[in-house]
């Protein structure tokens, strides 16, 4: 049983319901409200509620949440992202534990929205190797098309 059909307000979840005018409905409605802001409140985090606690509609709360979630998901983006940008091959670093690290730094940023371009990951990957990887980087730009970030793991 879902916590929505526990506390009966699975009806109001899924559409708009207008406010009754009938004394008897109101008081209905209003009890029903009241269980579905208490569910969101219970459902966050300590540092969330501040942010929807004085919101009067549960429709409120839900759409504060979706714009702070939304932002933190940007944050996380840009993050991974310039991770990725200054992500360097250590000196002595094996190649399989380097590409490893990309590797991860992408599945992060597929996970928060489009999966990173295979051309952008190769050439990442061959600009941020060391010197002494130079002739190797060379012997792979002087093929006629890169290899894809398959090929190159």
């Amino acid at each position: 049983m879902s916590i929505l059909d526990r506390y009966r307000i699975n009806h109001f979840a899924f559409k708009m319901i207008a406010i009754p005018v009938d004394p008897a409905e109101n008081e209905k409605y209003e009890e029903v409200m009241a269980r579905a802001k208490c569910i969101i409140l219970y459902g966050v985090k300590d540092h969330v509620v501040q942010h929807i606690a004085k919101k009067n509609m549960e429709n409120e709360m839900w759409e504060a949440l979706k714009k702070l979630h939304q932002h933190t998901s940007v944050q996380r983006k840009m993050l991974f992202e310039n991770q990725l940008r200054s992500y360097q091959m250590q000196k002595g670093e094996q190649i399989d534990v380097f590409l490893d690290g990309l590797k991860k730094i992408r599945v992060q940023l597929t996970s928060l929205g489009p999966t990173p371009d295979q051309a952008l990951m190769v050439r990442t990957s061959l600009n941020t190797v060391p010197e002494n990887w130079e002739v190797i980087v060379q012997s792979i730009l002087g093929k006629s098309s890169l290899p894809n970030w398959e090929e190159l793991l």
